[in-house]
This record gives C-alpha cells, sequence and structure tokens, in this order.
C-alpha cells in the first residue's frame, strides 16, 4: 500500500510540474529556446512511465497486457517511459541551457551599451534657445538676470571649459607692433 501511495504522489508532482512548465510559465521567452520541446517531452515521458509503474500493483489488470505486471508494461514502463524521458530530458538541457547563458550575455553586452550610451547623455548637455547678448562687451544675461562672460555662461551651461588664444586679425589689429614685420 504504501508502494502505492508513494508512486502516486511522485507522478502527482511530476505532473504539476508537467503543468507548471507549460501553462503556468511565467517566462514565456524561455520556451522560444531551442531545447525547449526536449524538455516538455521528457517530463511527459517520465510521467507516463510513472503512471503505467502505478498500474503493477494491481493484478487485476494484468489482463489488458500493456498495463498491470506484464512484459509489455515493463517495457512501457522502463524503456519508452524511463529511458526516452531521460533522454529527452537531457537533450533538451543540453541544447537549451547554451541558448540561456547566450541570451544572458546578450543582456549583459546590452546594459554595458545602455550604461555607456547613459553615461554619455549625461556628459553632454545643449545649449538651445534664444540668448541675450551686448552688442558692445559680449556678456550674456543669464535666468536671474546677471550678466556674465560668455566663456563663464557657456562652462555653467554646457561643461565645456576654455583656453584662450589670440586670432591673427586680432594680433594684428591690437598688437602689430609687437610682431615681426613681413619684408
Amino acid at each position: 500500500m504504501v508502494d502505492i501511495v508513494l508512486e502516486t504522489i511522485r507522478a502527482i508532482l511530476v505532473g504539476v510540474i508537467i503543468y507548471a512548465l507549460v501553462f503556468k510559465n511565467p517566462n514565456k521567452y524561455a520556451t522560444t529556446y531551442k531545447g525547449w520541446p526536449f524538455i516538455i517531452y521528457g517530463f511527459t515521458l517520465v510521467f507516463v512511465g510513472m503512471v503505467v509503474d502505478i498500474t503493477d500493483n494491481f493484478p487485476q489488470l494484468n489482463k489488458y497486457i500493456i498495463i498491470g505486471d506484464t512484459p509489455y508494461q515493463a517495457f512501457l514502463e522502463k524503456f519508452v517511459g524511463y529511458l526516452f524521458g531521460f533522454i529527452f530530458l537531457a537533450l533538451g538541457f543540453w541544447k537549451w541551457i547554451p541558448a540561456i547563458e547566450e541570451v544572458e550575455k546578450s543582456k549583459r553586452k546590452i546594459e554595458k551599451s545602455h550604461n555607456q550610451l547613459q553615461d554619455a547623455l549625461d556628459e553632454v548637455q545643449t545649449l538651445k534657445g534664444i540668448f541675450p547678448i551686448c552688442s558692445f562687451c559680449k556678456q550674456i544675461r543669464d535666468d536671474k538676470g546677471f550678466w556674465k562672460q560668455v566663456e563663464v555662461y557657456i562652462k555653467d551651461h554646457s561643461g565645456a571649459d576654455f583656453s584662450h588664444s589670440i586670432c591673427p586679425e586680432c594680433a594684428k589689429k591690437h598688437y602689430s607692433d609687437f610682431l615681426p614685420k613681413k619684408k
């Protein structure tokens, strides 16, 4: 009697696993990878083997040949159910696990690229709009009404830094006495 109860509990648990994998799987993407159908077939064949195993505990079923305690029942249970079931499970996991690993690797690459892109976007600040600028000294009035040098305003709003130099025209205009004379 204990044998029947344990075999029934085992079969019910495997049936619940199959039901959960097929109907209640929260990750539907996992079912699209190679190997998933083999996993389902494997669990189903193991389940069939378990159900057939339960029938050998009832001698009155022996007359039905494929159930009860018969050589055909033993073949169905041990060879078709368990052996093929475990072969399908192994084949399914052998194909399914590398596909999942590849997806995880791709997710990590995408996340890394996303983080790099976000870092780059965080560094970029764009100046837009119309800026009130003095016609004479070229200072810009900020949102609070204060006048700032162009360099200070741009640095405050974009993060850019400036280095100063003199263009050739301004050098001629303002420092012509210090420039070498052309011959």
